[in-house]
Formats: C-alpha cells, structure tokens, sequence
C-alpha cells in the first residue's frame, strides 16, 4: 500500500514499545503485542482497501473524501450502540476508551456540507455484523480494532493536507484523534492486559479479528 501503510503498527511502537530494560512490568505488554501480530494480516489487508489506500495515498478528492467519511459513520455509530447496551457499559477502568467518537465524524460531514437530512439517510451496518458482546473477551477485542484505527489515523489525516489545507481539525477531527485518543489507547492496552490474564486470550482474538472482518466488508460496500 502506498503512503501511510501500516500506520497503526508504526505509531504503536514509537508509543509503547520501548526497550525492555526501560518498561518496568514489561510482562504486562505481552497481550497487545500477541493481538498486534495475531492480527496483523487482517489490517494489512484493511490497509489496502480502496478508499483507505487512496487516503493513505493522498489521492481522494472531495467527494470521495466525504463518502469514505459517511462509510466510517455507519460503522462507527451501530458499533458504539452495540457497546453500550452491552453489560460492560459501565466496567470502572473503561471510561475513555468506551468515550463514543462516532459524534466526531457527524461533525466532520457537517463541517464538509452535509446537512441534517442527508446526514440522517446515511446508510447503517447492521448490528449483527458485530462480535457478540456477552463475553468481555470479545469487546476487548473489538475495542482494540476501534482505539487501534483512532490512533492510526492521526498519520492519515495529515495526507489530507492538499485536500483541507495544512494543519487544523475542520473535516479531520475524527481521523485527528480529537477527543482523547491518548487516553483511549492507554487504556485499551491496559484492558487487553488484564484480559489476557484473565484468561480471555480466545475470546478477545475473536473479538478483534470478527471486527477487522466486519469493517472491511463494510468498507468494501456490504450491508
């Protein structure tokens, strides 16, 4: 893929990868590092989805760029209810990385020119698409999808800069990570920790890897 490719994976690492002998407890990064490379193949291959590629790539123009966003919308509005009618709603610890941000590309399309009426007609995915929920293992997972692509696409939105002008959040603040995605990514690597030990290793891999899957077929235009 060209560009940006493997954005999330970079950012990763200059993150929270430090040398061992500097990562006191290091033994509590195993689990991200095992879902990162348990998944790499699946968002590999999400990174060479058209609309992402092109992104990544800085090639969409405006249209393109306001369709890739209403795509992210419907997935990532189903997918935040989904979450919080689960029974983890409300999970002490969870706080920042269960923060909706769906809200954030609403304004981006708004911000792009979309009003009420077309932002309310906006195709959305299907709430069996997602993992099942009642197990913790699996929203850890998908949780991890979801903070992974926040904190990836800080890289993608500066490819925007021939398209929205150098710098500035308007019609980026979702790909910006406008919100706290700081906050939601630590947070998220101290859940999958704590899943890990838990022993929820199967169940939160199939949370990640059920998502990866659904948002690629979404982006490749299922229902």
């Amino acid at each position: 893929m060209p560009g940006n490719a493997g954005v999330i994976f970079r950012l990763e690492a200059s993150m929270n990868m430090r040398p061992t002998s500097q990562t006191p407890g290091v033994g509590r990064l195993e689990g991200r590092v095992r879902l990162r490379e348990a998944t790499r193949a699946d968002h590999e291959r999400l990174h060479r989805q058209p609309a992402f590629a092109a992104l990544a790539g800085g090639t969409l123009d405006l249209p393109a760029y306001r369709a890739l966003l209403a795509r992210l919308y419907g997935f990532h509005a189903p997918l935040e209810a989904c979450v919080a009618a689960s029974a983890w709603a409300d999970r002490a610890g969870l706080e920042a990385v269960l923060a909706p941000r769906a809200k954030l590309l609403r304004e981006d399309l708004s911000a792009l020119g979309a009003d009420d009426d077309a932002l309310t007609g906006l195709p959305m995915a299907c709430p069996s698409i997602f993992p099942d929920f009642s197990n913790y293992g699996r929203l850890v997972g998908s949780l991890y999808v979801r903070a992974g692509s926040t904190l990836g696409g800080r890289l993608l939105a500066k490819a925007l800069d021939p398209l929205l002008g150098e710098g500035g959040e308007t019609g980026r603040s979702f790909l910006s990570g406008r919100g706290g995605a700081d906050a939601q990514w630590r947070q998220c690597c101290a859940a999958i920790e704590q899943a890990m030990a838990d022993g929820l290793w199967d169940a939160m891999l199939e949370g990640a890897t059920d998502t990866f899957a659904a948002l690629e077929d979404w982006m490749n235009g299922g229902a």
